[in-house]
């Protein structure tokens, strides 16, 4: 199953990956939000670490 992260431009966070069906629900609430995102596909060409702080 692919991954997917979510990249917000109000605070410049990457989310952990997350199925393609979480992402879509965390888009629509971002946008009712008013704040701008990315989907990005993890795959094996994105090589990217998250840790929780």
């Amino acid at each position: 199953m692919n991954k997917y992260m979510i990249i917000r431009s109000d605070n410049k966070s990457i989310s952990p990956p997350m199925s393609k069906h979480e992402a879509i629900i965390k888009l629509k609430e971002y946008n009712k939000k008013g704040i701008s995102t990315y989907l990005v596909s993890k795959n094996e060409y994105l090589n990217i670490s998250y840790s929780s702080k």
